[in-house]
């Protein structure tokens, strides 16, 4: 099952978070069910500015010939991001951070999947390490799009996925951001987060419904 996001903080916990400011509330509205496709605030750097503007979730390539595409691309393997062209070129020259709460797994088996939320123990918001594009549209419409990395999940997510997002540390933010950054350097970032710093809950099947919103979908419920 596709990944999942929740982002519930304020404005202004994500603004200090991340050291970004802008006049558009609008962007922060609390989305408890994020699915690729769509709109998600996210943080770069622009003409040596770090920014934070709304951009679609999955990473549509130069050469796409529709916004569609890029749900294929909603996530990228850390490991490999070298070994494909287009990647690498993001990986070099558009790095991103995509602030959320925590994001959703799914534990399957033969007969079911169980859905699980794993967030932050001592952090109210992760960075989410990604990497960005700029395509443009057949009218000539700049779309800023993202994919998330993911690494080899820790001891405490292994046993719902062998993967998980790659969360950085806030001392890690200006590196990860910074277009000069070494590339080497770069890549010891790309770890999975201790399992002391997480927690792990299962939650309501009612987040498989993309259209399901609210703060009970994020509520651990019994085992």
């Amino acid at each position: 099952m596709s990944e999942r996001l929740a982002r519930h903080s304020e404005k202004s916990v994500i603004e200090e978070e991340f050291q970004v400011s802008t006049h558009r509330d609008e962007f922060f509205e609390p989305d408890y069910n994020i699915s690729p496709g769509s709109l998600m605030p996210v943080v770069y750097e622009e003409q040596e500015e770090r920014k934070i503007y709304n951009f679609q979730w999955g990473l549509i390539p130069e050469n796409a010939d529709a916004e569609s595409e890029g749900k294929k691309h909603y996530q990228a393997k850390s490991e490999e991001v070298e070994e494909d062209e287009w990647l690498s070129e993001c990986f070099g020259k558009r790095r991103c951070i995509v602030p959320a709460n925590g994001f959703y797994k799914w534990k399957t088996s033969e007969k079911k999947s169980t859905p699980f939320y794993i967030r932050l123990l001592a952090r109210e918001i992760a960075g989410f390490a990604g990497l960005y594009s700029v395509w443009q549209s057949g009218s000539g419409r700049d779309v800023y799009s993202f994919t998330l990395l993911t690494t080899q999940a820790n001891a405490l997510v292994q046993p719902v996925d062998d993967r998980m997002p790659v969360i950085l540390q806030p001392d890690d933010y200006e590196q990860w951001l910074n277009k000069d950054a070494d590339a080497e350097d770069l890549k010891k970032l790309l770890q999975p987060l201790g399992m002391t710093e997480m927690a792990v809950n299962r939650v309501s099947e009612k987040v498989a419904d993309l259209n399901s919103q609210g703060p009970e979908l994020i509520q651990p419920i019994p085992k």
